[in-house]
């Protein structure tokens, strides 16, 4: 069975949000922790059994996961689950430590890029290795949360970017496409800006899409994920990460594909540049895709242009995974849960909502046929990135977004960026 994907998904990778509403939420989480985890202790999984309830923390919201509860319950009539909702990155991190601090830990919870590291090394997470419930999920999706071989979570959907394009700015500089090259990109570029038409935008607010797209290909390159050779104390960001900002300087900021006004820009300024047609490319996925059909842009979807002597890639992983507490009593209620979420029915109504994309083999979403290629040719064969760091997310995101801040306004090398990376690295250590 199918199911039409939902593309105005508001996903900011990884689910990534920006600064400000990180601090925000994270001084309305620390206001609010001490009283949310009273009324809350009543559900905790470390409370007295409470026959066959299921206390379930979630990442995704109330519309996503409603139907997927009310479904569940109905095909598990003796179980009554208990559903908590976060409200962001941040808060729903700082609110899953608080109870699970609390000894109040939910049943069920979501680990994500910047909480799982913590609760996999501190025992919080129950190992799931093997269950039967993961069948149709390719390992690949798995990696990130999976540690010294034990498996912790389960991501059952994943997200993507790319490149979408205007077909008729580009055809109008003689074009079908954007270009895998990226002395041919930055061609393109030149064509467009001799016209008038600002070649190529992204939210200026958060990690580059571009930049991270070209790391991934680099490291496909090499054969190894640089990033977790850093996370391992085996290399640095000199190393791994010089290389990906020199090509992204010259490909995208030399070349004027990238203009240095857009590091002002936030998404929806981004996306409205090219749904004006005064931008003919810029960075998304399917959550824009309705408001692009909506406005009558003839547009395609690209990859990034791929590190020279390498291939294309996208950005992209896996959604946050659902997990269960190390510390439950309701072991086989969990388990059915986590074996619903991955069943046709449950992937079926779960990425429907979400506009996502499913991972398992159980069940197949439909596609937006534009962006479909970058599923089928690079997200379901592991030609994606993204960064998630294992340690200080929030400062080492916003260092990121600084360092390529500076290589776009020409106060700072790639060869300075990366060594700031890795000061900024020792100092979240």
């Amino acid at each position: 069975m199918k199911s039409s994907l939902i593309e105005e998904r508001a996903y900011n990778k990884q689910g990534e949000k920006t600064m400000q509403s990180r601090m925000n939420k994270a001084i309305v989480a620390a206001l609010g922790a001490v009283a949310l985890i009273v009324p809350m202790a009543a559900c905790g999984s470390s409370s007295a059994d409470s026959g066959n309830s299921l206390t379930v923390y979630s990442y995704y919201n109330k519309a996503t996961m409603d139907p997927v509860v009310a479904a569940f319950e109905k095909a598990n009539p003796d179980i009554k689950v208990q559903i908590s909702y976060g409200q962001g990155d941040s808060e729903y991190n700082s609110t899953l430590q608080t109870r699970i601090a609390g000894n109040q830990a939910p049943d069920v919870f979501n680990l994500n890029g910047n909480n799982r590291a913590d609760l996999m090394n501190n025992g919080a997470v129950a190992d799931i290795t093997g269950a039967g419930y993961l069948k149709g999920i390719d390992e690949t999706y798995l990696t990130d949360y999976t540690k010294d071989g034990k498996i912790y979570g389960m991501p059952i959907s994943g997200w993507l970017a790319g490149v979408v394009y205007n077909k008729d700015l580009l055809k109008e500089v003689g074009y079908d496409s954007v270009p895998d090259n990226l002395d041919d990109f930055a061609a393109l570029a030149k064509k467009l800006k001799d016209k008038g038409i600002t070649p190529f935008l992204e939210n200026g607010q958060e990690m580059s899409g571009s930049l991270i797209g070209l790391l991934g290909s680099y490291y496909a390159s090499t054969g190894t994920d640089g990033d977790k050779e850093i996370y391992a104390g085996k290399s640095t960001f000199a190393d791994q990460w010089t290389k990906a900002f020199e090509a992204w300087n010259d490909g995208f900021i030399k070349s004027g594909a990238l203009p240095q006004e857009a590091t002002g820009l936030n998404a929806d300024q981004v996306k409205q540049s090219f749904i004006n047609g005064e931008a003919a490319m810029y960075r998304t996925g399917g959550w824009d895709v309705a408001d692009i059909k909506a406005a009558g842009v003839n547009y395609g979807f690209s990859p990034f242009p791929e590190y020279p002597g390498s291939e294309p890639y996208v950005d992209g992983g896996a959604d946050p995974a659902f997990a269960i507490s190390a510390k439950t009593k309701h072991k086989d209620a969990a388990e059915k849960f986590l074996t619903f979420m991955n069943s046709e029915e449950g992937l079926k109504l779960f990425t429907t909502a979400y506009g996502s994309a499913s991972v398992s083999s159980n069940y197949t979403s439909d596609i937006d046929e534009q962006l479909k290629p970058l599923y089928d040719d690079y997200f379901f064969k592991g030609k994606f990135h993204w960064v998630s760091f294992e340690k200080g997310s929030t400062a080492m995101s916003a260092e990121v977004i600084a360092q390529q801040q500076g290589i776009q306004g020409g106060t700072t090398t790639p060869t300075d960026a990366a060594k700031n990376l890795d000061a900024k690295w020792s100092s979240v250590q």
